[in-house]
């Protein structure tokens, strides 16, 4: 279902652009600045971001796909540093101690000083890095396109293991997610349907199983999240389920499709459904509250300021009360047909927010 819209996305790019100024009487949607990082391109070749911003220490970090990382002070939007790595940059930065940590679609994994941007190494990892990285007790992992999952040495980035998964013969979008660690187990989601666990020490498959069973688009793409001692993750084109960390085995089924990342908020699931809703549920499956902000999908879900903040596939960002479940306000991000597919970015009073015409927004 997401490869349909990033379709319809690109395929709506050969039309002529409109650029529109965003409303002046936001009550909710401060912007406090916003970057342009859209690539020259010809017409009818259109860009598509799917990139995410992070925050850390101050300072908003941003890869583009012309290639260049920059980090930028969070309160003035002034350049602290950027380096050009010659390679588009898909995926979010990963911080552990004074470094942070991103690849390239080239498959080069770059290793910088968050604060000046001195290279500390870099290394080829022979597949694009679309995701990012995970540390975990000084180890980083990178998730590759490949169907490739490369354990590394944080400091030196020597490779300790790698596990490579057979290419699906179906129809896959074929994205990567962030891995989650429970206890010793790497969680991972796959592009052939299934949720694995690999031992952090030796990158062994210790449990597979398959979440959905469709023809095409099956990609276990959803972040893992931990809800009540169980995984919670899926793909776009099955239900959110419930998977034990320790046998594989399926506990739940939620009964809803999600192309946003879930998140857990005070012992609820805040799901942006693929019907447009806005969606709280409890853990044990119970839909609590749900409004319909959107005729399109919800593609971004994130907590800002005690309320929810939806993006949906129609180039809008939605503030939902979530006690009343009453849209408080809305922000067009534009342009026509931009939306978020990444992630909402909140760090304290601030959302950076990257959306699919390479704009990057700061509201405070």
């Amino acid at each position: 279902m997401k490869y349909l819209f990033l379709l319809s996305f690109i395929l709506m790019g050969c039309g002529q652009w409109r650029p529109k100024a965003p409303a002046k009487d936001q009550k909710f949607f401060k912007v406090e600045w916003a970057k342009n990082l859209d690539p020259y391109y010809m017409s009818g070749n259109l860009p598509i971001g799917l990139g995410a911003p992070r925050i850390f220490q101050d300072l908003v970090y941003m890869g583009s796909i012309k290639g260049v990382m920059t980090a930028y002070d969070l309160e003035t939007g002034r350049v602290i540093w950027d380096a050009d790595e010659k390679t588009e940059l898909g995926g979010p930065v990963e911080f552990f101690k004074d470094h942070v940590a991103y690849g390239g679609l080239n498959g080069r994994l770059f290793v910088r000083h968050y604060l000046t941007g001195k290279l500390k190494y870099a290394i080829d990892l022979g597949g694009p890095i679309e995701s990012a990285p995970f540390f975990f007790n000084d180890r980083l992992t990178v998730y590759l396109r490949g169907h490739q999952v490369v354990h590394l040495d944080a400091e030196t980035g020597k490779i300790l293991w790698a596990y490579k998964r057979a290419v699906p013969v179906t129809t896959t979008l074929q994205r990567t997610t962030k891995p989650l660690m429970v206890g010793n187990k790497l969680i991972v989601g796959f592009a052939d349907g299934y949720l694995g666990a690999l031992s952090s020490q030796e990158g062994l498959l210790l449990w597979e199983t398959k979440l959905v069973d469709q023809a095409k688009f099956i990609d276990v793409d959803l972040n893992p999240i931990l809800v009540g001692g169980m995984i919670v993750t899926g793909s776009s084109s099955g239900e959110l389920k419930a998977v034990n960390p320790d046998t594989g085995a399926i506990s739940r089924s939620y009964g809803v499709s999600v192309i946003a990342h879930p998140i857990l908020k005070n012992q609820q699931l805040v799901l942006g459904t693929n019907d447009g809703e806005v969606m709280l549920m409890g853990m044990d499956g119970e839909i609590l509250k749900r409004v319909k902000v959107s005729k399109q999908p919800v593609s971004a879900v994130g907590w800002f300021k005690e309320s929810i903040v939806a993006a949906s596939f129609d180039g809008k960002m939605r503030v939902v009360d979530p006690l009343t479940m009453t849209v408080m306000d809305e922000f067009a991000m534009g342009y026509d047909y931009s939306a978020v597919f990444s992630d909402l970015v909140i760090h304290e009073d601030y959302m950076a927010v990257y959306s699919s015409r390479n704009r990057l927004y700061l509201f405070h």
